[in-house]
């Protein structure tokens, strides 16, 4: 049997990435790591190593917290699925913190998964940003390694990132909806918080994975149009997986809906107005979702 072909899907932030996982996770012809976002790829500099891997092993003591509960309450069911979640994530701090000499540890972490699946995934939307060098040498493990790139509408990704920031620094005495806005306040009057239209700059990302990654191995997929049949369709088949029925309108971490104010939105927009004109010309015809928010501004 053939090796499984390996995705990287590589972003956006907020654009879907976590439903695809739900879907491929589901799929029987994929075997998905229980850890959605691996973060091998953008943890070879000492500091990022180090936080992540303190985030990880805060989720860890975490899952391992829920096990013990589940035992408590007799459910095996649970019990046997967080041992799973449990163990791979042991392994995958295992990978690293150890030898990462010609990435073959990581390589049997994604890829030694049992069974026969034509689908294996890391997905993680920060490798977005890593540079040429380090693509590279990602698309470069497998032959059949391909990427995948989500766009969602400018705004809308933008003021879901600003909402996830929100929630993630909301101390007790704050207020949710204020926080989102001083969030995007800060960034238009202060240029703060500039990671986050890093994350969804599409012209520098798409140019950087069109230099590095061959044609064929590189789906750029409007994440509105992927929450349809025929969008899920069009994905597996590059995937080479068949496509099965979704709950294709069903969003996920979508978080709770918080109003933009009026005065911020025009100048949200103007920030994003090369973006939208970009895809336009060089990606294709922009769903119907971009040209309500534009006509909107």
């Amino acid at each position: 049997m053939t090796s499984p072909t390996i995705l990287f899907c590589v972003g956006a932030t907020k654009a879907g990435t976590s439903w695809l996982y739900r879907y491929l996770h589901d799929h029987p012809d994929c075997a998905m790591p229980a850890v959605k976002e691996a973060h091998y790829w953008d943890t070879f500099d000492a500091d990022a190593l180090a936080k992540q891997t303190t985030m990880f092993r805060v989720r860890l003591r975490e899952l391992r917290d829920m096990k013990a509960e589940a035992s408590e309450e007799a459910k095996g069911w649970k019990v046997k699925n967080l041992d799973r979640r449990i163990n791979e994530m042991k392994a995958l701090l295992a990978v690293l913190e150890g030898d990462r000499v010609e990435d073959a540890a990581y390589r049997g972490w994604l890829m030694d998964r049992g069974g026969w699946p034509k689908l294996v995934a890391d997905m993680t939307p920060n490798y977005a940003t890593l540079p040429d060098e380090t693509l590279a040498r990602m698309i470069a493990l497998s032959p059949d390694a391909k990427v995948m790139f989500l766009i969602r509408d400018p705004l809308d990704r933008l003021w879901s990132h600003i909402r996830m920031q929100a929630r993630r620094q909301r101390q007790d005495h704050e207020v949710y909806e204020k926080k989102a806005n001083n969030i995007l306040y800060r960034m238009l009057n202060r240029n703060q918080e500039r990671h986050i239209l890093k994350r969804g700059d599409y012209p520098s990302i798409i140019r950087k994975l069109r230099r590095v990654v061959p044609e064929d191995r590189l789906r750029v997929q409007f994440a509105e149009d992927l929450f349809t049949n025929d969008g899920v369709a069009a994905a597996c088949a590059f995937l080479g997986i068949a496509p099965v029925a979704a709950e294709v309108k069903t969003p996920v971490h979508e978080g709770p809906e918080v109003v933009m104010l009026d005065r911020l939105r025009p100048r949200a927009l103007g920030l994003l107005d090369k973006h939208y004109d970009w895809v336009a010309r060089n990606i294709g015809p922009l769903p119907q979702r971009w040209h309500d928010n534009r006509a909107k501004g």
